[in-house]
């Protein structure tokens, strides 16, 4: 069997007035059984195939990276998905590999989790992958759940709540309970002033026309935070 992820077969057909023509056979390779060594991160893997061992990349998966949100849970996960010993089928596209269990397509289980968004670096598994991250999408789940601090609707959601709660604190209240309420509006404009630098995996995992709506939150967030900390400042200033 040629090494090739496709084997490719040509036939020469002789035509009546002797013209030729040639058609190629496509024909996907198949599968190849692994069993998984250790997971890595969440989206490389290391399999045994025979007496070689090598670290696969999965294939339309981008995880968090080491400094990034949900990092320890993605590998975490990947690692519950692939235990020591287990074995997979390997299907390659290129350099990089859809791993299946029994129980489906690993790289579409991780993303449909919330905890890696899809990427254009194949074509076999794009539409799986893309349907699973809807999926984590309606669910709001890892990278996508507003309940995560760490995630873009996450960090929405704290600054929307930090305008709220200053906007209902009573200025007749102990100066300690007036402090608090302006260290609260300082360190959500903190959130603010670093949502102002988008990218990121965080991002890239909330659609475009979702994150216009997580921002305009933010934008209506900002005047009352401004306000309140330099109202709650004042305040607490003038009190013995």
């Amino acid at each position: 069997m040629l090494p090739n992820v496709y084997l490719m077969a040509a036939a020469v057909l002789a035509g009546a007035a002797g013209s030729a023509y040639v058609v190629t056979v496509v024909d996907r390779q198949e599968p190849a059984v692994a069993s998984v060594v250790r997971v890595v991160d969440g989206e490389t893997v290391e399999v045994r195939e025979g007496d070689r061992v090598t670290a696969v990349r999965l294939v339309n998966v981008d995880a968090p990276a080491a400094d990034e949100c949900l990092y320890d849970e993605s590998r975490k996960r990947l690692s519950e998905l692939l235990p020591e010993g287990t074995q997979v089928a390997i299907a390659r596209e290129g350099q990089l590999v859809g791993l299946s269990t029994r129980d489906g397509l690993v790289n579409a289980r991780l993303i449909a989790d919330g905890l890696a968004v899809p990427t254009v670096n194949g074509t076999r598994f794009l539409e799986q992958v893309k349907a699973a991250d809807n999926a984590a999408a309606e669910g709001h789940k890892g990278l996508h759940s507003p309940e995560v601090p760490c995630t873009l609707p996450g960090q929405v959601k704290a600054i929307t709540e930090a305008a709220a709660a200053v906007e209902a604190q009573p200025l007749k209240a102990s100066k300690t309970e007036l402090t608090v309420a302006a260290d609260t509006a300082k360190t959500a404009i903190t959130l603010v002033d670093q949502l102002g630098k988008p990218g990121g995996l965080t991002w890239d995992a909330v659609a475009p026309v979702d994150q216009t709506m997580l921002l305009a939150k933010v934008t209506k967030a900002v005047p009352t935070l401004y306000r309140k900390e330099a109202e709650l400042r004042n305040v607490v200033k003038g009190l013995k």
